[in-house]
């Protein structure tokens, strides 16, 4: 197996580190989007109410995001390090496009949300303090203006625009072009609202475990219930900005989503394939599921629209279709499972609560995951549809490797996978004891000059 590593090259090994690093770090900013709005809520509601509920489910939660905040710090850095050491040539030919664009994502996350979290943590954690609801909504707003120069970025690198491209360089005209390229809008909404929508099932998840221990938990009862209502305002959305972001794509990379849907030929009235095993060498699938004219109509809404295939791409320019095809489809089962969910969990809170009902119970924290997978999955089949571009049309991938042996890719892998397998096992013991079991944080207080005055009705 060593040996079979070891001459691979160092370009497709590259990939796979990059792409085991990012689909771990992906994870954290993506309950980090949606943590963050809950403690904006929960704070909100619990100055207007006064109910003590709001403000211990504020701090269960916030225990949460300190563990996700710290474990997105690490993969973070070892993410950012891998863009430096691997592909070390990127940022060479595109930094007067993107660095600065980078430079502001560090600012946001070093100072802006690292000094939040502090007041947080430990300012006035018993009275109702406006300074301490103004730290959760700077801390929310920075996660979002993160969220969106992270996606801004990666959305130019699929879809670039506001540059002269002159002497192996990128020279920006515009930087709002840069900035705001065209597929950056449903590419942002369809990140942001995957994200709230996995959070949202974690959040339904931990509640339900603690409800199947504690059936009169309070807190458990409140999170169930607003990790509910969201999966299901988030859950039908995504289904409609997904649709959107589907059209985007035919759009502006007619080729990538050809990929994705495994779709070989171009033609009109295209079958959607709900399964089957892509060959590459004969550019057919095998075993297919398909739906007549499905394809057409999703990504054209029109039955004979024209969609492109996949042997419009030279050989030398097609991605690994079969990874991409499952990853796509492992992203929809996924959303389809998350569906099924909130649609039996609406109809089933007509007759009794859902946080009194063990089975609905089970089934919330079976599919707890499912948002997370379909981000992990979704992102894949995304990067990989792009191969061999790094910049569509512009940058391989290949071009910007640095210099590296296949041993060296191997080692920094292994080094990695370690450091991620105790990194989840730390987390895993965190969650467990600060979470789901609720054991209290240090009693570490900064109290305020002067807070809010305790009223009670």
């Amino acid at each position: 197996m060593l040996t079979e590593l070891a001459t691979t090259d160092v370009t497709i090994l590259s990939r796979i580190q990059f792409g085991v690093t990012a689909s771990y770090h992906i994870i954290f900013p993506s309950l980090l989007i949606g943590l963050s709005t809950l403690l904006s809520f929960l704070y909100a509601r619990w100055l207007t109410t006064h109910e003590q509920v709001y403000l211990d489910s504020y701090e269960l939660w916030l225990k949460l995001l300190v563990i996700v905040y710290l474990s997105a710090a690490v993969t973070g850095v070892a993410l950012s390090s891998q863009l430096d050491n691997v592909f070390g040539g990127f940022y060479q030919q595109v930094e007067q496009a993107l660095l600065p664009i980078r430079h502001v994502e560090l600012f946001l996350a070093i100072i802006l949300e690292g000094g939040c979290i502090g007041v947080m943590l430990f300012y006035a954690r018993q009275k109702r303090s406006r300074g301490r609801f103004a730290a959760t909504l700077i801390f929310n707003l920075g996660i979002f203006l993160t969220a969106l120069f992270v996606v801004s970025r990666n959305s130019w690198m699929n879809t670039p625009a506001g540059i002269e491209w002159g002497g192996n360089q990128a020279h920006v005209i515009s930087y709002f072009e840069v900035l705001f390229n065209p597929s950056f809008p449903l590419r942002y909404a369809h990140m942001i609202v995957a994200a709230l929508m996995a959070t949202s099932f974690v959040i339904m998840g931990i509640a339900a475990f603690r409800l199947l221990k504690n059936r009169t938990d309070p807190i458990a009862i409140k999170s169930f219930i607003i990790g509910f209502k969201a999966a299901f305002v988030f859950t039908i959305a995504q289904f409609i900005i997904g649709d959107l972001h589907g059209l985007d794509i035919h759009k502006h990379q007619p080729l990538k989503i050809a990929v994705m849907e495994g779709h070989w030929k171009t033609n009109t009235g295209s079958d959607f394939v709900i399964w089957g095993n892509p060959d590459s060498d004969n550019e057919i699938n095998h075993n297919e599921l398909k739906i007549p004219n499905a394809l057409s109509l999703l990504l054209t809404h029109s039955m004979e629209g024209e969609v492109r295939g996949i042997k419009e791409l030279p050989e030398n320019e097609r991605p690994n279709i079969p990874l991409a095809f499952y990853a796509f489809r492992i992203m929809l089962a996924m959303a389809l499972l998350m569906l099924i969910v909130v649609i039996i969990g609406a109809f089933k809170s007509r007759t009794k609560p859902l946080h009194q009902q063990p089975i609905f119970l089970k089934i919330a924290f079976v599919a707890s995951p499912a948002g997370l997978i379909a981000v992990i999955a979704g992102w894949i089949a995304a990067e990989v549809a792009r191969q061999p571009w790094t910049v569509y049309g512009i940058i391989k991938t290949s071009d910007i490797v640095s210099a590296q042996s296949s041993e060296q890719v191997i080692t920094s892998m292994a080094l990695l996978t370690i450091l991620y397998l105790l990194l989840s096992i730390l987390s895993a013991y965190l969650i467990g004891k600060f979470v789901l079991r609720d054991s209290p944080l240090p009693n570490i207080k900064i109290e305020p000059t002067k807070a809010l005055p305790s009223t009670h009705h």
